[in-house]
């Protein structure tokens, strides 16, 4: 076939819907396929259709083609050893050196960076973990050129920002994985100044996978959009089962699976201005809801005065308080409202108009960034699942009423907004989680209390009768209501033991006896058993609290989430705790790698594919159980 004939034949469709479709039946490490495609043993007449795509790779001239029969190559030998070694003995390593060797591959300029993009790609595939990978690198570092590898790189880095930056881009991040796994293979550094140079043109993560035995190191260019927020971190961070190894790193894989799925969703809402800078200053919100309602509040410290109490002072009264004053005479009726000043009416209307607005979009900033994650049925396998019924939407919705009462009670409503500073500082939010932890348990207590309550009014209406109580001491005991509501009012009321009743008429000693008898039994079942099984079960809840934050603590700080290793063991071989959670197994390079692969249109490598297989299954066998690269390459290198 002359060149005139493979310009004509490269340029026909047929060819190129051809090569895309042996890529697409072998995608996915489709191995039977990837077999059958070598050998047709059912056929008399066997065709090899991997040695005729690297056979057009010799003579092809259409750019696309040349792109699609790498891709379709690099499908049929992903993951499948004897596919590989068919491809290095027809000299693919050859072909390839020389493509990323040439200025303009296939005469096409304009797709040079994606051709080589994805020559890297097959590269990598060819020297990826198998048990073949000693015999197949040494015959792929019999081709290809280190020095001519760096160079490209620097090369695409050079393109970024120009036109075809984005291309240049993944060529330049390929290349440079192809780099730093063959440093790695070889225990050289190959790399060298381009680390630096990569860090700071292109955001590249790692993260250390076991795959077919193996530790491998996989690199991937960290998506530009989406984040994960502040209290989400906070979340996973002390939200994760640690009961054991394998339960941990289960549950980190569901924390992350609901984390991917909330950056997703933040993106979509992301990518609308408005709702980008609304849901990005939620702090803001927060903290305009509580000072503004503090200023008023100091302002209203000075402005609420009785306006009856200042008109009878010998001073003269300002023209606020006389125009309240003439008001009240002349309607008749008695009020002990706030009585504006001049300007005051002003501000506040200014005020709660921006405090409305800040509660109206911290509602708003909560609702989109969590309605995904509010459900009708509470599922206990989420981790991030809200309930529908939960405190904090009757409490948003509580912020919103009370600012917009706010403005018409002249300020006073804000005082309600006072306490929204339990939100804005964690060590206040701990306080009140520790108290309501057996918030259910504390519920039945009261119903017990009321029942004490009830039982002794039924004892006072029944032996004391209601002439004993002193109505000018607000004691009323003519019914059994009223004799419910009095002991109910003075159990609430500090005393030493009993109610402290006047007992009027009732002074003799067998009075005594009885008031004894009631006052100490009640004594002993409201306030010795009833108050101090109240305060128990609370300072429980402080106790268990505290000791489930020091072992999370102390397990964050003593054991890596990824591997299991302890921080003593990394120790002894050499390696600081902070480099290992922070560079080799970083939370948050995993969950960022995990939305890479969810969210990533391209192909994947086989290692990619099984570690997206098992994440989608919450399988933690690919995770780096018990090991870390840098661990094993110190115990290789002593052998």
């Amino acid at each position: 076939m002359d060149d005139q004939d493979v310009g004509i034949v490269s340029s026909t469709p047929i060819i190129r819907l051809s090569v895309q479709l042996i890529g697409a039946m072998c995608d996915g490490q489709y191995t039977d396929m990837q077999n059958y495609l070598r050998f047709q043993d059912n056929k008399l007449i066997s065709h090899n259709f991997l040695v005729m795509l690297i056979r057009l790779l010799h003579c092809v001239r259409s750019g696309e083609l040349l792109m699609d029969t790498m891709k379709s190559i690099n499908s049929m030998i992903s993951a499948n050893d004897t596919a590989k070694e068919t491809a290095i003995e027809n000299d693919i390593v050859e072909i390839l050196n020389t493509i990323v060797a040439s200025e303009a591959p296939a005469n096409d300029p304009e797709n040079a960076q994606e051709i080589k993009s994805n020559c890297y790609s097959l590269l990598s595939t060819l020297v990826e973990q198998s048990n073949m990978l000693n015999e197949f690198y040494d015959k792929v570092r019999e081709e290809l050129d280190i020095k001519t590898l760096q160079n490209e790189i620097h090369m695409h880095l050079g393109h970024l920002g120009s036109e075809g930056g984005e291309k240049a881009q993944t060529a330049a991040f390929k290349g440079y994985a192809l780099l730093k796994k063959i440093s790695s293979l070889e225990k050289k550094d190959y790399v060298g100044k381009l680390d630096e140079e990569i860090s700071q043109k292109l955001k590249v993560g790692s993260v250390e996978v076991q795959w077919k035995g193996h530790l491998e190191k996989v690199y991937y260019p960290i998506p530009k959009s989406g984040y994960i927020r502040n209290k989400i971190k906070e979340e996973l961070k002390w939200g994760v089962d640690r009961k054991s190894k394998f339960d941990k790193q289960r549950d980190f894989l569901q924390w992350s699976s609901e984390i991917v799925d909330d950056v997703v969703h933040q993106r979509y809402f992301m990518s609308v201005p408005f709702l980008n800078w609304i849901m990005k200053h939620e702090v803001w919100w927060d903290w305009l809801v509580f000072i503004i309602a503090l200023m008023i509040q100091l302002w209203l410290l000075k402005e609420w005065e009785d306006v009856n109490w200042v008109m009878g002072k010998d001073e003269e009264a300002p023209p606020h308080i006389e125009e309240c004053y003439e008001e009240q005479n002349r309607t008749g009726i008695n009020s002990t409202n706030v009585c504006p000043s001049e300007g005051f009416r002003f501000t506040i209307i200014c005020l709660g108009t921006v405090h409305l607005a800040a509660c109206l979009f911290l509602g708003l900033s909560y609702f989109l960034s969590n309605y995904h994650r509010i459900s009708l049925k509470f599922d206990p396998n989420k981790r991030m699942s809200i309930k529908w019924h939960s405190f904090y939407h009757f409490y948003l919705l509580a912020l919103l009423v009370c600012s917009c009462l706010g403005i018409w009670t002249n300020g006073v409503m804000y005082c309600f907004h006072l306490f929204h500073i339990a939100t804005l500082f964690d060590l206040l939010g701990r306080v009140i989680r520790g108290a309501t932890t057996h918030a259910d348990q504390l519920l039945f207590c009261a119903p017990f209390a009321l029942f004490v309550v009830y039982a002794y009014a039924v004892i006072y209406l029944s032996l004391v009768g209601p002439d004993t109580f002193d109505n000018d001491s607000m004691e009323y005991c003519s019914s059994l209501l009223q004799c419910f509501i009095t002991v109910l009012h003075k159990s609430l009321r500090p005393a030493s033991g009993g109610h402290n009743y006047s007992w009027k008429d009732r002074k003799t000693f067998t009075d005594l006896w009885m008031r004894l008898l009631i006052d100490s039994s009640f004594w002993i079942l409201f306030t010795i058993i009833g108050l101090n099984v109240v305060t128990s079960l609370i300072l429980d809840g402080f106790r268990q609290l505290k000791a489930e934050r020091e072992k999370a603590l102390r397990d964050m700080t003593t054991l890596c989430t990824i591997c299991g290793l302890s921080k003593d063991h990394l120790t002894s071989h050499g390696i600081a705790w902070s480099t290992h959670v922070e560079r080799e197994h970083n939370l948050w390079s995993y969950i960022t790698f995990f939305y890479y692969l969810q969210e990533h249109s391209g192909r994947f490598s086989a290692v990619e594919n099984e570690v997206l297989h098992k994440f989608k299954k919450l399988d933690p066998s690919f995770l780096p159980s018990g090991r870390c690269i840098s661990i094993d390459t110190k115990v290789e290198t002593k052998e």
